[in-house]
C-alpha cells in the first residue's frame, strides 16, 4: 500500500490543519501531564511544537512557526512514563516515552515515522548551527551505507555554471546493477509544485483563472462549503479538502497505467468533494493530496485533456525535460532504472515494477505526487523556478506561484522557508526525495533515495544541504 508518505509531508507541512477533539485515559497525577517543547526536523525544514497535556483525557498541540494553531488532540492515552496522542483529521499520532523526568522522547508520525524529543517546559534549547560538509561521492556512500538504503542520488548547481551529480549504491537491494547519473527517480509530492506550474501556464493561456471557482466545474453532488474554492484554495492546501480519501474507497483505483486517467480521477475528485471539510475555506491549512487531484480533474474537464497530457505539453516539453514521466520508473521485469523498496526491519525488499503490482499511489493521483525525472532534468525544472524566465511565465505568475496566498509559509506547491528558499519532500512510500531553490544564492538542489525508511530521509535531507554547500564558492 503506498499512499502518501508525502510531505509527507512527512507532513506537518500541514501543521496549521490538525484538528480533533479528545477521548478518555486514565492515570490524572501522571508525570507526563504538563508542556512539552521540541524541534520537529523535517529535511531541511524545522517547526517548533508544542505538546501540552492538560490531563488524563485532554492534550493539544501548537506550532509556533505556523500561526500558533492549537491543535486538540482525538485521542489521550497516558500509562505510566508512555503517551500515546492521536490527531484523527490528518491520521497523524504522537508516541513517546519519558527518558528522564524532563525528556519525552517518542516519534511523531503522519504517513512517515519522525524522530521528535520534546523538553518539558515551553523553552526550546538554543541548537548549535548545522556544519554543513560539501558532498562527495565517498560522504554519499558513507551516508547511504549508514542508512542501509540501495541507492542515493543528489545533484545541485549554481546558475551559469556546470551541474554536480553524484550517486551511489544499486538499482535493486537484490542485485548489484550501479545506480547510473541519469537514472530516474520518483519525486512524489514534489510533483503538487508541477501541477500549480502548469495551472501558472494555463491561466496565461486564457484557460482558466486563479480563481476559478470549483463550483463553476463541478456544480452537483458535492458539499456545498468547497463550492467557493478556487485554483489559489486548492494548491495551497486551504481549500478545507481532507488530506485523502478514505482506504476502502482508495483501494478501486488502478496501480497501473491507463490510457487515459480522466474517468477515475474525476471519481476521485466527486468523492473528494462530498467528504466532510476538514476545516473553514481560507481559514486553515490541511495538507490535502485530495486538493491537487481536484485542481488537476478541473483542468481536465475545462480543456478535455488529459492531466499527463497537460503537463508534457505546457511543462515538461517546452523546459526540455526529455527523462520526465509518470509512475514507478522503468520497464516492467527489468531493473534498468532504479527501483523502489519497501522496508521491513532492516531489510529492503524491491518494488518490482509491473502490471497488478502496487508499487505506486494510483494513477489517479497523478497531479498530486506520481513524476518522475532524472536528476539533471529535476535540476533544469528547479532552475526555471530560480530564474523565472519570461519567455515561460511572466513575471506575476512566478510571484504568484512563489507566494502564500493565504499567509503562513505555504505557497502553490512550495514550503517558503524562512530565509526565502522553496523547499518540498515527497514519497510515495517506496521513494524519497527533496529538492530546494535558493534564489538568492543562486543554487538549486535536489537528493533521493529508492526507499523512504526515516534514515534514508535523514540521509537524503543531508545530501541535499551537502549538495548545495559543494557547489558554492
Amino acid at each position: 500500500m503506498s499512499i502518501s508518505r508525502r510531505l509527507h509531508l512527512k507532513s506537518l507541512l500541514a501543521s496549521a490543519g490538525l484538528i480533533g477533539c479528545s477521548s478518555g485515559s486514565k492515570a490524572a497525577d501522571s508525570d507526563l501531564i504538563g508542556t512539552w517543547s521540541g524541534p520537529l526536523n523535517i529535511g531541511a525544514t524545522s517547526l517548533r511544537l508544542r505538546f501540552v497535556i492538560t490531563d488524563a483525557r485532554t492534550a493539544k498541540v501548537v506550532s509556533l512557526d505556523q500561526g500558533n494553531a492549537e491543535i486538540p488532540a482525538s485521542s489521550v492515552h497516558l500509562d505510566g512514563k508512555k503517551a500515546d496522542l492521536g490527531f484523527k483529521s490528518i491520521n497523524a499520532r504522537f508516541e513517546g516515552e519519558l527518558t528522564d523526568k524532563d525528556t519525552l522522547t517518542g516519534t511523531f508520525t503522519q504517513g512517515a515515522p519522525i524522530p521528535l524529543i520534546l523538553k518539558r517546559g515551553e523553552a526550546f534549547a538554543e541548537t548549535a548551527p548545522v556544519i554543513v560538509e560539501p558532498l562527495t561521492l565517498t560522504l554519499l556512500q558513507t551516508l547511504r551505507a549508514e542508512a542501509g538504503s540501495p541507492a542515493l542520488g543528489a545533484a545541485a548547481q549554481i546558475k551559469g555554471k556546470t551541474p554536480l551529480i553524484i550517486v551511489n549504491g544499486a538499482r535493486s537491494a537484490e542485485d548489484e546493477i550501479a545506480v547510473q547519473p541519469t537514472d530516474q527517480w520518483h519525486w512524489g509530492s514534489i510533483t503538487k509544485s508541477m501541477t500549480a506550474t502548469l495551472v501558472a501556464r494555463l491561466v496565461e493561456a486564457g484557460k482558466v483563472t486563479w480563481d476559478t471557482r470549483v463550483a463553476s466545474v463541478f456544480p452537483k453532488d458535492i458539499d456545498p462549503a468547497y463550492a467557493d474554492a478556487t485554483f489559489r484554495h486548492l494548491l495551497s492546501h486551504r481549500a478545507g479538502l481532507q488530506p485523502n480519501i478514505d482506504m476502502f474507497h482508495l483501494l478501486g483505483y488502478s496501480r497501473d497505467p491507463l490510457p487515459d486517467a480522466r474517468e477515475e480521477r474525476q471519481r476521485y475528485a466527486l468523492t473528494a468533494l462530498k467528504q466532510k471539510p476538514a476545516g473553514a475555506l481560507a481559514e486553515k491549512m490541511v495538507y490535502s493530496n485530495n486538493g491537487y487531484i481536484v485542481a488537476g480533474a478541473m483542468l481536465e474537464n475545462i480543456t478535455g485533456q488529459s492531466w499527463e497530457t497537460l503537463i508534457k505539453a505546457h511543462v515538461f516539453d517546452p523546459l526540455g525535460l526529455s527523462s520526465a514521466g509518470f509512475g514507478a520508473p522503468g520497464r516492467a521485469g527489468m531493473i534498468d532504472q532504479p527501483l523502489g523498496h519497501a522496508v521491513s526491519g532492516k531489510a529492503r525488499k524491491p518494488a518490482q515494477v509491473g502490471p497488478k503490482i502496487a508499487n505506486d499511489n494510483p494513477v489517479a493521483l497523478g497531479p498530486a505526487g506520481r513524476v518522475h525525472m532524472s536528476l539533471a532534468d529535476m535540476l533544469t525544472y528547479l532552475s526555471a523556478h530560480r530564474d523565472q524566465p519570461e519567455a515561460f511565465l511572466k513575471a506575476a505568475s512566478w510571484q504568484t506561484l512563489h507566494t502564500p496566498p493565504f499567509g503562513r509559509d505555504y505557497a502553490m506547491g512550495w514550503v517558503v522557508r524562512k530565509d526565502g528558499s522553496l523547499w518540498h519532500n515527497g514519497s510515495n512510500t517506496v521513494w524519497y526525495g527533496e529538492v530546494m531553490v535558493d534564489p538568492k544564492a543562486g543554487v538549486v538542489c535536489a537528493s533521493a533515495g529508492n526507499d523512504a525508511d526515516p534514515e534514508t530521509q535523514k540521509a537524503v535531507a543531508t545530501a541535499l544541504m551537502g549538495a548545495r554547500a559543494a557547489v558554492l564558492p
